[in-house]
């Protein structure tokens, strides 16, 4: 096989599919709720209808494919069927006129679509088993592509519809979810599945308390980066007096910091454990949120991007395998939940900003979102001896 910094470009191939998997699903996700009130002439409140309604049905949809999945079922089966629900959705939303709509024929195929990335992130993680290759740095590979998409979705989306209109904006997602649907195909072999052999764990059907607080400081972590990226716009220009690049100035930085940093977070984890990186990642989560608080220029906005970038880039790096290793049984269910952590923790820091804003100010926003990692260095913190639960293992 061929090989690029390890790898074998069949797990190449499964970052390219996370790649056109994340890159369809950026360009809707975000500018949801600027269709809803700018395309659909809906009240801002009522994103909140669609957010509410599309959140714990995507969450328990996660779990239900992480199970089935762990049970053997075959990977490519459900990968189609999360394509052809993105392909669907991207059709509907150049014909949907109301919120009634939306909400009637968007989110049903919306939930079945945000099962995606966890799909791949399964795959990816029963390939590396089955060939015997690093798990963490799969992991992180495939989480750099996430990364990669969703540096390019979002603006691609918003550049689309203010030059375009909202339909050529979801065309051009149905295309990149072609894209998906195609790679999905030729990538995922037809009859792949989980490998058990007879030195599997069998699950005891316990409550698994150390992945539930992985999961928890997954939330934490994720919320502050929901309250920041939904406020900054606003607190970076209309607060602060920024020229209105700086926002996308501190994305682009951002980002990049985070893919860098996302491959030295494997090495030091190894070296030192994921709960110290992990710690350390929440600190300088806390202290960026605090200096954002305070820039007044873009070049400080850029250096204190920079500390974002890093920290998020050690949080993303190591965090999906952290929690795998409280289910090393259940991969399936622990990548669920690590997904569901993520969109649970969005949704809180987005919803949660608006009321912060109404009732303070977006400065305020941020020393929340400061707190919000501390709530997660202290949720690692005091369970700092939890450890991944004994199995039960074949005879």
């Amino acid at each position: 096989m061929l090989n690029f910094s390890g790898l074998p470009r069949s797990a190449l191939l499964i970052c390219l599919l996370q790649l056109s998997y994340s890159l369809c699903i950026s360009m809707l996700i975000p500018l949801m709720s600027f269709f809803i009130v700018e395309g659909l002439g809906a009240e801002p409140w009522q994103v909140g209808l669609y957010t509410g309604l599309l959140l714990p049905l995507t969450l328990l949809a996660n779990r239900w494919v992480g199970e089935r999945l762990d049970k053997g079922a075959r990977v490519r089966r459900l990968l189609l069927v999360s394509s052809f629900a993105l392909l669907s959705v991207t059709l509907v939303l150049t014909q949907v006129s109301s919120l009634l709509g939306l909400i009637t024929f968007v989110i049903p195929f919306m939930v079945l679509a945000n099962t995606g990335a966890g799909i791949v992130f399964t795959f990816a993680r029963f390939f590396a088993e089955a060939r015997s290759l690093d798990i963490a740095r799969v992991n992180a590979w495939v989480r750099m592509s996430v990364s990669l998409g969703w540096m390019v979705g979002p603006a691609l989306s918003y550049t689309i519809v203010g030059q375009q209109g909202f339909q050529t904006a979801f065309l051009v997602a149905f295309l990149l979810g072609f894209g998906f649907l195609a790679l999905g195909w030729f990538v995922v072999p037809g009859d792949f599945h989980r490998q058990k052999s007879s030195d599997t764990p069998l699950d005891d059907g316990s409550i698994n308390y150390g992945l539930l607080i992985a999961g928890l400081a997954c939330v934490g972590f994720t919320a502050t980066n929901s309250l920041f990226v939904s406020s900054m716009p606003l607190f970076f220009v209309k607060e602060t007096g920024l020229p209105t690049s700086t926002p996308g100035i501190s994305l682009a930085v951002k980002c990049f910091m985070e893919v860098l940093v996302i491959f030295a977070s494997i090495p030091l984890a190894r070296k030192v454990g994921p709960r110290p990186v992990l710690m350390t990642s929440a600190l300088m989560a806390s202290g960026s949120m605090l200096l954002f608080a305070q820039v007044e220029t873009v070049t400080h906005v850029v250096l204190v991007s920079i500390l974002e970038g890093a920290y998020y880039g050690l949080f993303a790096g190591v965090a999906i395998t952290f929690v795998q290793g409280f289910a090393p049984d259940r991969p399936g269910r622990a990548t669920a939940v690590y997904m569901n952590s993520l969109f649970l923790g969005g949704v809180i820091g987005s919803v949660s900003m608006g009321f912060i804003a109404s009732a303070a100010n977006y400065k305020t926003v941020l020393y929340v979102a400061s707190i919000s990692s501390l709530v997660a260095l202290v949720v690692i913190a005091v369970t700092y001896k939890v450890k991944p639960r004994k199995t039960l293992m074949r005879p």
